[in-house]
């Protein structure tokens, strides 16, 4: 497991530097207006793409073990693949009828047409990926999600020498790399033509769409808990307050879900296959070390941005973004936190149980609240109010996950083990606060190397996730290995 997700370090961390540049860049080429305007636009996108098309990648990463077992993986791939053709269709249809009856502002109508095509290819490279990573094709996942990050933001900049500063600009760089990206996996994009995924199985189709409507209904809740904000904040607040919210939103939510992706996109395909192989009780455990490994990881990647939050604020990002930035980004870790656990451990249960629409038991009472507390809050207490809603209503749908999720799966978690990876964090917490840098770049890299040097010490001294077991097994091996007989 440990070595899958070393091997797809690259995919992660390349993507995660991009998208800090982006910030650094983005903050001192747009106004928090323009910024804002830009995030509102690609909420948006992000909405319509988890919604309606994040379900097929999840539903062909759970049934591709079982058909490559069964000798109809080409079958499974036409199937994906027919089911993706026709809702983009579908959806291409939809969306361009609304955008002809309804009037859009100026300032919005060139992006959201754009920002169509760029939805689907997003969700085209997205689906490649997730056969790619069935199929353990290290080497080309980690290819295709660097090059649709570098892609994606050298061609906004290109893009804003000829259509100016602006969220139309950067769309455009996005769709060119995805288009790119999309077209990389063109044996995969022909799927449905192949002569040797024979003809069209109906029932196995109907399989694949009951597996992932659910998700659609889950999916869509999830998002919309997650962006409501934005969307209330831009609404009530302006555009301005949206942008710095935005800013040190993005600047914890994207590397903190690329690696909660990471480990997920590994450890989740080796339950399945557990499961498929091995049985539940089998299954429940590997579960329960998922859920070690990516809580030893992700728990110390939160609480360090939450420690350098004002390095973070004063290299990153523009000055007109920082004082805000610097506020939020320790509220907004806690919040990354919560949401990494459920969405890539805490549901793991009811995908394995074969039941996610009660996810919706959760994800569905949030929302409303979330919904219902922002708009109490945003006109009182801004960003900030916004923040600790979010905080407060992941945090429930992680308590209230967990507990449906086991009732349905019961993943066996080692408490002693959790109890660990907190503890762990503690030197770093004293170090980061005890030793003070420069609010520069110096500053920021001293703060992340002197964070990590003394989390990895705890770690290993704790035996967090086994870490040093397992690597005192790995050495004993190869000594023996080298020792003559």
């Amino acid at each position: 497991m440990y070595r899958q997700i070393i091997g797809y370090i690259p995919s992660n961390v390349i993507p995660a530097i991009i998208s800090v540049v982006m910030v650094y860049a983005y903050t001192r080429l747009l106004s928090p207006s323009e910024f804002g305007t830009y995030n509102y636009i690609l909420s948006a996108v992000l909405i319509l793409q988890t919604s309606l098309l994040y379900a097929l990648p999840i539903a062909v990463m759970r049934f591709y073990p079982g058909a490559a077992r069964d000798g109809r993986k080409d079958g499974l791939l036409k199937e994906a693949y027919v089911i993706f053709y026709l809702l983009s269709l579908a959806i291409g249809a939809i969306c361009a009828g609304v955008g002809l009856l309804v009037d859009l502002p100026d300032s919005y109508r060139t992006a959201a047409w754009l920002a169509l095509p760029m939805l689907l290819f997003r969700s085209l490279v997205q689906l490649n990926q997730s056969v790619n990573r069935s199929g353990n094709l290290m080497r080309r996942f980690n290819t295709i999600e660097c090059l649709h990050a570098v892609l994606g933001f050298g061609l906004g900049l290109a893009a804003m020498s000829f259509l100016g500063r602006g969220p139309e600009a950067i769309i455009v760089g996005l769709l060119i790399g995805a288009v790119i990206c999309a077209c990389v996996d063109v044996r995969l994009l022909a799927s449905p033509f192949r002569r040797t995924a024979g003809a069209l199985d109906k029932g196995e189709l109907m399989r694949l769409v009951e597996y992932a409507w659910p998700l659609v209904a889950v999916a869509a809740t999830a998002m919309i808990l997650q962006n409501s904000d934005r969307f209330l904040l831009g609404s009530l607040a302006g555009a301005g307050v949206l942008g710095i919210f935005a800013v040190a939103y993005n600047l914890v939510e994207r590397p903190t879900t690329l690696i909660c992706s990471s480990i997920s996109t590994t450890t989740f395909p080796l339950v399945v296959h557990v499961l498929e192989h091995q049985g539940r009780e089998a299954a429940r455990i590997q579960a329960g070390r998922n859920g070690i490994a990516l809580l030893a990881v992700t728990l110390p990647a939160c609480a360090g941005l939450a420690l350098t939050a004002d390095y973070i604020a004063a290299s990153l990002v523009g000055p007109a973004f920082r004082p805000g930035v610097a506020a939020l980004l320790p509220i907004m870790s806690l919040t990354a936190l919560a949401r990494g656990l459920r969405a890539h451990f805490i549901d793991h249960a009811f995908h394995l149980s074969g039941r996610p629409l009660l996810m919706l038991w959760t994800y569905g009472p949030a929302t409303v609240l979330n919904i219902a507390l922002n708009l109490y809050v945003v006109p009182r207490y801004g960003m900030f109010g916004a923040a600790w809603t979010a905080l407060v209503c992941q945090g429930a749908t992680v308590v209230g996950g967990w507990f449906l999720g086991t009732s349905l799966f019961p993943v066996w978690l080692p408490l002693a083990q959790v109890v660990r990876c907190v503890l762990a964090i503690v030197p770093m917490a004293v170090a980061l606060t005890v030793v003070r840098f420069p609010l520069d770049w110096y500053g920021l890299v001293a703060s992340i190397l002197l964070g990590g040097a003394v989390y990895i010490v705890s770690a290993v001294a704790l035996d967090v996730g086994g870490v040093r077991s397992i690597a005192k097994r790995v050495l004993c091996s190869r000594f023996a290995s080298k020792v003559p007989a």
